[in-house]
């Protein structure tokens, strides 16, 4: 192959600038947002491990709302409990306004955070007025003096709801045979999933950009089936894949690995889903987007696997 190249500077492609707002997490938990698909037999842990990854962002203050999809969460008191779950943000994967419900809800987060950095941007205009030694009391706007002050006079600033920019999640969960996977709103969710709620743009302010965003975990029993299958969107956009437990189903090995093939060697992947599952109710973790150094491959969340280039 023969290759001419032109240094013109006129015709390079160069990325836009970035516009996403980092997520801080610690090294062992993956790059937000997800879309993470938890794959396994009945019984085989796989909302134990989304649970337990809940958690662990919970722990970090990164979990702020947890919206679920499943039929039969509203009967695990002890998940709800653990992770903080309103039973209003439980919903049916039968009801056909659930995309909708959802969605208003992430819009709702993102309203509230603007309404707060508009809040913010008058209390500090208010701020530089107080402070204006020109400027006579008597003559400031009562609007201020309505809006950041208690009934005593005192000075209030605006408080987020949260006390930063809103972390939500959502896990679906026994929902893989129902209408939601064949609902072209839902998979437009998932194709749009860090690009929702998306915030009103302001030049040089790193809070009014990119989107709120949405993490998803998805616990399902097959990639690929007739009827009941993951649809492509899911497979396609996924950022973690974690194969929990042992499988029998050779063909559901082989599809596995043909969803992240193109990222993986064979020989690395089944030497690594060996050791990985061995042990009953243990994960082979694929991480489609590491963090800077960190291995595609791990046993759980605490075992990196690196193999010979």
């Amino acid at each position: 192959m023969k290759v001419i190249k032109n240094n013109n500077s006129k015709i390079q492609i160069k990325p836009p600038p970035q516009s996403r707002v980092h997520i801080e997490t610690s090294d062992e938990l993956f790059q937000h947002h997800v879309n993470l698909l938890a794959v396994g037999k009945r019984g085989a842990g796989k909302s134990v491990f989304i649970t337990n990854y809940l958690r662990m962002l919970k722990d970090e203050d990164k979990l702020d709302r947890l919206l679920i999809i499943s039929p039969t969460a509203g009967s695990n008191k002890a998940l709800l409990n653990m992770l903080g779950v309103d039973e209003e943000d439980i919903f049916d994967p039968e009801d056909k306004d659930v995309v909708k419900k959802v969605l208003d809800i992430v819009d709702g987060e993102r309203d509230d955070y603007q309404t707060y950095l508009n809040d913010l941007d008058e209390w500090k205009q208010y701020q530089k007025i107080l402070n204006d030694d020109r400027i006579n009391i008597n003559n400031i706007d009562p609007y201020y003096l309505l809006k950041f002050s208690d009934e005593y006079g005192n000075p209030i600033k605006p408080k987020s709801k949260y006390g930063h920019r809103p972390f939500l999640h959502l896990f679906i969960d026994d929902a893989q045979s129902t209408p939601l996977f064949r609902n072209r709103r839902f998979l437009n969710l998932i194709i749009r999933h860090r690009h929702l709620g998306e915030m009103e743009y302001k030049k040089g302010d790193p809070e009014r950009c990119g989107a709120i965003g949405l993490s998803i975990y998805s616990a399902i029993q097959n990639l690929k089936s007739t009827g009941g299958g993951c649809p492509r969107a899911m497979r396609n956009n996924a950022t973690q894949l974690i194969v929990v437990g042992k499988s029998k189903d050779e063909q559901e090995l082989k599809d596995i690995y043909s969803s992240v093939a193109g990222e993986i060697k064979d020989s690395d992947f089944f030497q690594a889903y060996d050791y990985a599952t061995a042990q009953p109710h243990n994960s082979l973790v694929i991480d489609l987007h590491p963090k800077k150094g960190k291995s595609r491959l791990r046993k759980n969340l605490n075992e990196m696997l690196y193999f010979e280039t």
